[in-house]
């Protein structure tokens, strides 16, 4: 059997053809297609090339905020479509008003739509593309482990069946005829584990058989590691990078404007919804709690109350979906997420980032650390008002969400980086959108 190409794109590899895509159609537009009267028509190639990229830009964070690059809809085809010309359509109201303020002018109508109709258009056919290549080709996959091990594998969510074909393997079977085996099935990738040391590594890569450990598997499929998988050796292997000085720095710069721009633009919402509070349940509107921050440090986190008042009076307690103690207004707040604007004041502060693993209380860590002992792992990391386990997950209400949260947190702490950073704001302000939490 002969082994296939997989055409599985990184997501920076697939918004780098989008963005082309984009910036093609603008240019085609405006150097083929458009009257001389047009705007864009008069000016030079550098500034017409600057524009495009912006348009190209703008149509990337649209796309990314709705939606059109993630992989889970249903009735895929047609929702692709529709947001395919709905990015572009709001894309181009950052290109209209770009040139209106430089140029003084405003684009044609008659171009506008062209560029949007062929962008919206090469796009959709470009994922409609993609989609086909990965279902009609999943990763063939012989895994070298036992059947309880396999079994929890298969348990995970993210591992569609679209993705991955399990291919049947006996665990006694000696090291030297799995290569001859990965050539006749046309095997993509042999997973392992410890138990397979004796396996030929270098004879399966030279026959263009990829090898891969449990660990790698779950973060390249599932974008997430699971505690089972975290060991000492893990991580003496972690490399920190929000540890670098530059790094840090830049990205404390980014959080003191991201906080105090949200503050000032946020501040109506704010001041409303303190008047909400105070008419139905009184006062106080704003409440601290004592959280675990950077390190394991305590610190108090800033809220909008969203309880009734003396809603643990009888102690800490696990917040539940449906919570009765949430008041009307509460819930509104919590949906929307409008009850955590204040701890933008911890980030100006320094005690939290915009985007990292959500803080728990010290109370009820004591319980959840002794069922998962890597649990402080997290704080590796400044804890952050969003982050890469909130949209990938719902609400942890107990320890069994909490080692589900966990496996994603784990996920960000290795691969933290600014695009990661980016790609979870523009995911929290989709779900925004959609109104959950």
């Amino acid at each position: 059997m002969k082994r296939k190409e997989h055409w599985n794109l990184s997501k920076v590899g697939k918004l780098a053809v989008c963005q082309f895509f984009a910036v093609s159609s603008c240019l085609v537009v405006v150097l083929y297609n458009s009257p001389l009267s047009e705007t864009l028509v008069h000016v030079n190639g550098e500034r017409l090339l600057i524009y495009s990229i912006l348009f190209g830009f703008s149509f990337l964070l649209t796309g990314e905020v709705v939606g059109l690059f993630a992989n889970h809809h249903r009735n895929l085809v047609w929702k692709k479509l529709f947001l395919s010309f709905f990015s572009a359509a709001i894309g181009s109201l950052g290109l209209i008003l770009v040139v209106w303020t430089i140029e003084f002018d405003f684009i044609g109508r008659l171009a506008i739509f062209k560029m949007v109709g062929l962008t919206g258009l090469s796009v959709f056919l470009f994922l409609v593309f993609l989609i086909g290549l990965n279902r009609g080709n999943p990763w063939r996959v012989l895994p070298l482990l036992s059947e309880g091990r396999l079994g929890e594998i298969k348990k995970s969510q993210k591992l569609t069946h679209d993705k991955i074909e399990w291919l049947p393997f006996n665990f006694n079977v000696h090291s030297g005829c799995i290569v001859e085996l990965s050539k006749k099935e046309a095997i993509d990738l042999v997973l392992v584990d410890s138990e397979h040391q004796e396996l030929d590594v270098m004879a399966l890569l030279s026959s263009g058989v990829r090898v891969m450990g449990v660990s790698a598997f779950w973060e390249t499929f599932a974008q997430k590691i699971p505690h089972s998988e975290i060991n000492k050796s893990w991580l003496t292997k972690l490399d920190l990078r929000q540890r670098d000085p530059v790094v840090r720095r830049v990205k404390r710069l980014l959080d003191m404007l991201v906080s105090s721009i949200g503050l000032i633009l946020l501040s109506p919402l704010l001041v409303c919804s303190c008047l909400a509070i105070a008419l139905e349940s009184g006062f106080p509107v704003f409440f601290k709690q004592k959280r675990s921050g950077y390190l394991g440090r305590p610190y108090n986190l800033y809220k909008l109350r969203t309880m009734t008042p003396n809603a643990e009076k009888d102690g800490a307690q696990w917040a539940t979906q449906g919570d009765e103690r949430v008041t009307l207004v509460g819930r509104f707040l919590r949906r929307l997420r409008i009850d955590e604007i204040p701890q933008f004041w911890n980030v100006i502060k320094g005690e939290m980032s915009v985007v990292g693993p959500r803080p728990e209380r010290p109370e009820l860590e004591e319980e959840i650390v002794k069922k998962l002992p890597y649990w402080n792992c997290r704080y590796l990391l400044k804890p952050g008002i969003t982050g890469w386990a909130q949209i990938k997950y719902r609400y942890a209400s107990d320890i069994e969400s909490s080692d589900e949260k966990l496996s994603y947190d784990l996920f960000y702490v290795k691969n933290s980086s600014f695009f990661l950073d980016l790609e979870i704001i523009l995911s929290t302000l989709r779900s925004l959108m959609k109104g959950s939490r």
